[in-house]
C-alpha cells in the first residue's frame, strides 16, 4: 500500500475515548477514523471496506458482552473483530474491548466475583517482556480500572499481565492484543470518572480521595505508559501497512 495509512477507533461512550493515546498514533503518520456505536448506524463500517483499515482499537464501554442481544452494534463490532483475527490486522481491545475480543476468539466472559475500580496494580508475565506492544509497559504497570466482567483466557491466546488472578492483559495470535484496564485514560478523564460515576466507587468500598491523590501523583507517568503503549502499537499498524 501507498496511501496513508488510517486506523478504525471504536467509541462506545462518550466518556472514553483515545485520550493519551491518541497523539502518538498521529505523529506516526496515521489517521484515525472514529465509529461511535451510539450514533444510531450512522458511520457504521461496512465489512467489505474493512481492508482500507491497517489497524483497529476498541475502547471501553457502558454495555457487557453479555448483553450482546440488547446492542446490534455488538455483533457488527464482533465481525470487526473477526475480521482482524482472519486477516492478522494489527487490533487493540481495551477493558470492553479486551472482553469482547477474548469472546471473539472462543472464550467465556462472565461477571467477575469482585470487579475492579480506580487504581490497581498489575503484575507483567515474563512472556511479556519480549511482546511488541505489552512490552512496553514494563514488568508492573500502574492501572486505572472500571469494570465488573471477566473473561477466560482464549485458547490461542498468552497471558501476558494479571492481578490477584485476573486476567490484565494478553495477546491473541500474533497480531491481537488486549489490556482489561484503562491505559488510555488521563488524569482529566480519571476526575471526571471519580465524580460522575463518585456512587458507583463508592458502592464499592473506594477512598475517593485517596484514589483522586493517586491520580495526581501518578499523572505523569500514566500518560507515558500510555503513551508508550501507543507508539508500541502504531508501529505494528506501520508494519502491516507497508507489508
Amino acid at each position: 500500500m501507498s496511501t496513508q495509512p488510517k486506523i478504525l477507533v471504536i467509541v462506545h461512550d462518550i466518556d472514553d475515548h483515545l485520550n493519551e493515546m491518541a497523539n502518538p498514533i498521529a505523529e506516526a503518520g496515521i489517521v484515525m477514523n472514529t465509529w461511535d456505536v451510539q450514533n444510531d448506524g450512522d458511520g457504521l463500517p461496512e465489512l467489505d471496506t474493512l481492508n482500507q483499515y491497517s489497524g483497529v482499537i476498541s475502547l471501553g464501554a457502558h454495555a457487557g458482552v453479555l448483553e450482546e442481544a440488547e446492542h446490534p452494534w455488538m455483533s457488527h463490532e464482533r465481525k470487526i473483530m473477526e475480521w482482524a483475527l482472519k486477516t492478522e490486522t494489527p487490533l487493540l481491545g481495551l477493558c470492553f474491548g479486551s472482553q469482547l475480543l477474548a469472546s471473539a476468539a472462543g472464550a467465556r466472559v462472565y461477571k467477575a466475583d469482585a470487579g475492579e475500580f480506580a487504581w490497581t496494580k498489575v503484575d507483567m508475565l515474563p512472556e511479556a517482556a519480549n511482546d511488541p506492544v505489552i512490552g512496553s509497559l514494563g514488568e508492573t504497570a500502574d492501572a486505572f480500572q472500571f469494570h465488573y466482567d471477566t473473561f477466560e483466557l482464549p485458547e490461542n491466546a498468552v497471558l501476558l499481565g494479571e492481578s490477584n488472578g485476573t486476567i490484565e492483559a494478553f495477546r491473541v495470535g500474533s497480531s491481537a492484543w488486549a489490556t482489561q484496564f484503562h491505559p488510555e485514560v488521563g488524569l482529566s478523564q480519571q476526575l471526571a470518572w471519580l465524580s460522575t460515576y463518585r456512587r458507583a466507587f463508592l458502592r464499592e468500598g473506594i477512598n475517593l480521595e485517596e484514589q483522586i491523590a493517586k491520580s495526581h501523583e501518578l499523572a505523569a507517568s500514566y500518560r507515558k505508559q500510555a503513551w508508550d503503549l501507543s507508539e508500541a502499537f502504531a508501529k505494528q499498524v506501520l508494519a502491516f501497512h507497508n507489508r
